[in-house]
């Protein structure tokens, strides 16, 4: 641990840019940064880096070159007009070099008027600040500012390298945080500072397979319903079965990480249906969508294959499957998963600085589908999930605690100087 007077410096520092965090975090919040829309964000974050002294990388991803990437996730968008951005504090040398990322792009708000304070004010309300991506994540990414700010005016001088990484299309899959390992960018730890409540550090997440089920059916006027073959009742035999499947696989498989954390530890469903073109018309077809995941330690593609089997297995008992098959399709966001041990050095010295702070133990878990895997799979870099409490994220009237943004900025000046070593 670092010596008590260097903790106090760093908080007091953390403190003297308190008013200053806030006012950025509202600035971002009151940017709609929607997928695709990230650049205002970015360009603001890319100024106040440089206004630090960073060393600031700022560039749009290669499409090509992302996608022929084994980790890319297709989403059918260009990435032309979304930048990343990188700030590197560069250390005086022989330190162990250090990553925060972050993420800019929100989900969609939802119906607007249903917010209290609405979706991009940034309101500062009883020590919450609202807005949409508040919490998730740019609380986060204020507290990874927030971090270089208070080491710059301590006067610390890192030995490795600080980098802060700032990124696009998390949301949808990842591939900003992609674009970054492309671009070179490793290290020997990195801290996604994603909303944990800084109570809780993440050292895996779950792996993941979008797919969609087509069901036929037999098309007609609704006066020939008893004639014919509903693909809308079929689909719900369907709904059934992978229900079955689901509850069979939380059944047979579990991971010590997620035993305390979910409710469903491992899911499987169908959270989307559409049939028909007319109200009076049987439907030719109806189509199923849905995610399956899979635990740390086991391959999504595998448990791909196990779901189409299954699925094929049950549905040649039908009659009517039997003589028209059901059709499986994977598409758009996929995830592998991914771990590093729990007693990795970075996880125990990031848990014993928070402890030291807070005085309360930090329990270690799992997270779900997130950009965890992508450093630690393809970069030989060790990452963890570590940020800010927030609440009601991805939902209405989603905040961020402001508090939890300040403490997190101390406890990650004080991992820069225990992890990288400092003058």
């Amino acid at each position: 641990m670092i010596p008590s007077a260097l903790g106090e410096r760093l908080d007091a520092a953390v403190e003297a840019h308190r008013q200053g965090a806030l006012e950025l975090l509202q600035r971002l919040v009151r940017l709609p940064s929607l997928e695709g829309h990230e650049k205002p964000c970015q360009d603001m974050l890319a100024l106040v880096m440089r206004d630090l002294g960073l060393e600031v990388d700022y560039w749009t991803p290669d499409d090509a070159e992302l996608q022929a990437h084994p980790a890319y996730v297709p989403t059918g968008w260009s990435y032309a007009e979304r930048p990343n951005v990188v700030g590197r504090l560069r250390g005086s040398g022989g330190g162990r070099s250090l990553i925060l990322n972050g993420h800019v792009d929100v989900v969609p708000i939802g119906p607007e008027a249903d917010w209290q304070y609405g979706p991009w004010s940034g309101a500062y309300v009883d020590g919450r600040v609202y807005g949409r991506g508040a919490a998730d994540m740019k609380g986060g990414v204020v507290a990874n500012v927030l971090t270089v700010m208070a080491l710059r005016s301590a006067g610390v001088r890192l030995h490795g390298d600080l980098m802060v990484q700032h990124v696009m299309d998390e949301e949808a899959g990842g591939n900003g945080t992609l674009a970054a390992i492309l671009r070179g960018y490793r290290g020997d730890a990195c801290i996604f500072t994603e909303p944990t409540g800084l109570k809780r550090i993440a050292v895996s997440n779950r792996g993941a397979q979008f797919f969609r089920i087509i069901v036929p059916g037999q098309e007609g006027g609704i006066e020939y319903k008893h004639d014919l073959v509903s693909p809308i009742s079929k689909a719900i035999e369907v709904f059934q079965a992978v229900e079955a499947y689901s509850i069979m696989r939380e059944s047979v498989v579990s991971h010590p990480l997620y035993t305390t954390v979910y409710n469903t530890q491992v899911p499987t469903g169908i959270c989307k249906f559409h049939a028909g073109e007319w109200p009076s018309t049987i439907p030719s077809q109806a189509v199923l969508e849905g995610s399956i995941e899979c635990l740390p330690g086991e391959n999504i593609q595998d448990i791909k294959q196990a779901f189409k089997q299954y699925l094929e297995t049950w549905s040649a008992k039908d009659g009517w499957f039997k003589d028209h098959p059901l059709r499986l399709e994977w598409f758009g966001l996929w995830f592998d998963s991914a771990e590093i041990p729990t007693d990795h050095p970075m996880v125990t010295t990031l848990a014993g600085i928070t402890e030291s702070l807070t005085g309360e133990a930090v329990r270690i878990g799992g997270a779900g589908g997130c950009d965890l895997r992508l450093p630690v799979k393809y970069a030989d870099t060790p990452a963890v999930l570590f940020g800010p409490k927030g609440g009601l994220i991805h939902s209405t009237d989603e905040y961020v605690e402001f508090e939890q943004v300040i403490l997190c900025a101390k406890i990650l000046a004080r991992m820069a100087v225990t992890w990288c070593g400092a003058d």
